[in-house]
């Protein structure tokens, strides 16, 4: 079972395991630059309904190429997402109850496996959430702990060696009579604020001591419910605390709102690449220093790099001469470089990625159009002298 200590040292993310060997390899790379550990990793019941040995025999063998990669794997056997697992009918359950036995006993002398996961989010689901009837709400929620209350034995028999856990949604939802069955308390976090989360926390913590278990965070960071990997992260270091970000990849319906590394390894934000490295970005204005671009003059010359490359007259009126694009470009990076630096524009789209792709399509001999890069050019430099307050 694991320590307070063991579950201390748990870096990790949520990624699905069963993919080509080649891909896995390769992602599961990017999350060892920052000394991730471990992965947490969704099964399927109906996959293995399918499938039966062979579905055993990819996920043991993913689960072994995580390890050779550096992670060791938390299994979640049943989800309350989508089609919440305990809404199966009741002649299901026998069924659920040999697919429990035949993964665990397939999986409990690996190496690689770190503990267990019996359900991810039990409550989170519109068949408890959208039920409009208080009774029937109650009786759905009182059917997700009575299969939980059934499994985790079932987990326990055929493993007594590694943790158990249920991935509650928040701390609000931990249910007293499951928590006391398990080895490890998890919990999720998609606080839109610092209050909130630290409520959360503070629960999640609360009932770890009144059951004695170590407690771990096991989802978190999403981008459109207000929800910084780094803030979260930032918490789970303070209080000692092992943590899962969702998730590893950028991809799929979720791209937009979660996700850490692209397909070719760059990041979307490297706030939270750094706070996987415990360092986080000042907010304290009494320590903070404000960068100044034209410290040493270079705001100034960025500017009449672009005023340069933007002139397009000479001397002898019929001897025009349209604007080089290299230079263009090479000037709009000189004031691009600085305005992002010193963190002076928006950086979901930074102003560097549409020089890139420029360079990428003269590159495969396209001519990006003049006037627009021309314009994008005048509005760097114009803003950069507006920030430095130039004349």
């Amino acid at each position: 079972m694991m320590t307070k200590e063991e579950c201390a040292g748990i870096r990790g993310v949520n990624y699905g395991l069963l993919t080509e060997e080649a891909q896995m390899r390769k992602e599961l790379s990017y999350g060892r630059r920052v000394n991730l550990n471990a992965v947490r990793t969704w099964l399927s019941f109906h996959a293995w309904e399918r499938d039966g040995e062979a579905y055993l025999g990819r996920l043991k063998e993913s689960v072994r190429i995580a390890d050779d990669c550096g992670y060791r794997v938390m299994p979640i056997l049943f989800n309350g997402n989508g089609e919440n697992s305990a809404s199966l009918p009741d002649e299901r359950r026998p069924a659920m109850e040999r697919y429990v036995r035949d993964t665990v006993n397939a999986l409990r002398d690996e190496p690689g496996l770190l503990m267990w996961d019996a359900m991810n989010e039990p409550l989170c689901c519109h068949w408890i959430g959208g039920c409009a009837d208080p009774g029937e709400k109650k009786a759905r929620t009182e059917r997700v702990w009575d299969m939980l209350r059934r499994m985790i034995p079932v987990i326990r028999e055929c493993d007594p060696e590694h943790s158990v856990t249920v991935g509650y949604t928040t701390a609000w939802e931990i249910e007293e009579s499951v928590c006391s069955l398990c080895d490890v308390l998890s919990f999720h976090d998609y606080s839109p604020t610092r209050a909130v989360m630290n409520a959360n926390f503070d629960l999640a913590e609360e009932w770890g001591r009144k059951c004695g278990l170590p407690v771990i965070q096991t989802e978190t960071g999403c981008l459109a419910r207000s929800n910084p990997y780094d803030m979260v992260l930032e918490a789970c270091e303070t209080r000692g605390m092992g943590w899962f970000v969702f998730e590893l990849m950028i991809h799929g319906r979720c791209d937009s709102e979660h996700g850490v590394f692209y397909p070719d390894g760059t990041v979307r934000d490297p706030a939270t690449i750094a706070a996987m490295m415990g360092c986080y970005r000042c907010r304290d204005r009494d320590v903070m220093v404000l960068p100044v671009p034209n410290r040493e003059g270079h705001a100034v010359h960025a500017v009449e790099a672009v005023k340069k490359a933007l002139t397009e007259y000479t001397d002898d009126a019929f001897d025009y001469r349209p604007s080089d694009l290299e230079k263009l470009f090479e000037a709009a990076e000189y004031a691009a470089n600085l305005l992002e630096c010193c963190d002076m524009v928006p950086m979901a789209d930074p102003p560097t990625a549409k020089i890139f792709a420029w360079r990428k399509q003269t590159a495969a001999g396209e001519k990006p159009p003049l006037g627009e890069v021309r314009a994008f050019a005048y509005d760097l430099a114009l803003r950069l002298k507006e920030l430095c307050q130039l004349l």
